[in-house]
């Protein structure tokens, strides 16, 4: 790597360093998070006021047959709206935002689930909003996220946490990982099945026509994570440097 480039990689993380730096951003703490009913009649009966639904899925979690729910709620306070006087948005909303597991039984909904922390916000005001769609698929539930900064990074990166219902708790299955920077073309690709201890990586370059490569490793945990183990997103090292 040449000096010039060198200079330029560092002359961005400085900028996107001086975003967060002398500017005093509010941020949820636990105090901010609802309450919610246990039961309810309805969907709608588990967003508080002041909250809205942001994106929802309904399918069968549990293999009763009912059509359960999985929702992500965001609060709407004008106090978590921080100027921004940096780099990214104008308006950084720190917001806090909720996953909620929603059970069908013959009087309404039961929470199955509730996480503050899983939805995260983003972590500076050049980051887009990481979670991007919740969906349930043959009994899985898929939450989609993606890590992409305005500024600070070249890398840009979608992420799929597939959870099953399993022994009265939501264990984490798989995760599909796919990775590109903007400055090279380069590529990655990685799906991991934790119930089958594969790994698929597939790597490439979007800048080339030359084939993508495809190789296998086997990758065993010592303990499937879960919701409640598995706190938040792009936080888990699941190899040297590499996270998911």
């Amino acid at each position: 790597m040449n000096k010039a480039i060198i200079f330029f990689v560092i002359l961005i993380l400085l900028l996107n360093f001086q975003v967060v730096v002398g500017q005093d951003f509010i941020f949820p703490t636990n105090s901010d998070y609802p309450n919610l009913p246990k039961y309810g009649k309805s969907i709608d009966g588990f967003v508080p006021e002041d909250w809205k639904i942001v994106d929802k899925a309904l399918g069968d979690l549990n293999a009763d047959g009912g059509q359960d729910c999985a929702l992500v709620i965001k609060a709407n306070y004008d106090k978590f709206l921080n100027k921004n006087d940096g780099l990214g948005v104008d308006k950084y909303d720190t917001n806090p935002r909720v996953l909620i597991i929603l059970f069908k039984d013959k009087n309404g909904y039961k929470i199955a689930e509730q996480s503050n922390t899983f939805i995260k916000t983003p972590d500076s005001p050049t980051m887009s909003e990481p979670f991007q769609s919740v969906k349930i698929r043959n009994g899985i539930l898929d939450l989609n996220f993606e890590q992409w900064y305005s500024a600070g990074s070249w890398a840009a990166s979608q992420y799929v946490y597939k959870f099953k219902f399993l022994n009265g708790e939501f264990v984490l299955i798989g995760v599909d990982k796919n990775e590109s920077m903007r400055n090279s073309g380069d590529t990655e690709s990685r799906s991991y099945n934790f119930l089958t201890n594969k790994v698929k990586i597939t790597t490439g370059n979007f800048t080339t026509d030359e084939k993508e490569k495809v190789k296998w490793k086997t990758y065993k945990l010592k303990k499937l994570k879960t919701l409640d183990t598995f706190k938040e997103p792009f936080s888990w090292e699941i190899e040297s440097d590499y996270y998911l």
